[in-house]
């Protein structure tokens, strides 16, 4: 076996341990094993047929990690509005609240 193919095995490997990781949600697995991958390519180049059997992987993994990223965006548009809805409740009731009480919280 030449190097060449053993490190196009290597560069196989790691795509599919990076495919396993995806899956579990395990980003910065995700992101070192795709670091790793990037060494071993650079020491030797790929073949266009590994690369072509690769990018239906990395074509999934950048789709998985769109989906992540739009779902991570609307939790951080609920939560801003949830933390409005609090504030304006604060506001609401602030006004309610009697000075003295107000003066025991603070201490």
């Amino acid at each position: 076996m030449s190097l060449a193919t053993q490190d196009e095995n290597s560069v196989e490997h790691l795509t599919w341990l990076a495919m396993e990781a995806a899956t579990q949600g395990r980003w910065d697995s995700v992101a070192q094993l795709y670091d790793r991958r990037a060494n071993v390519a650079d020491r030797h180049s790929v073949s266009h047929e590994v690369s072509r059997k690769l990018m239906p992987y990395d074509q999934w993994i950048m789709a998985r990690i769109q989906d992540v990223k739009m779902l991570v965006q609307h939790e951080l548009r609920e939560a801003q509005q949830h933390r409005r809805s609090l504030e304006g409740l604060k506001r609401q009731w602030a006004p309610l609240q009697p000075d003295h009480a107000l003066h025991r919280l603070s201490i």
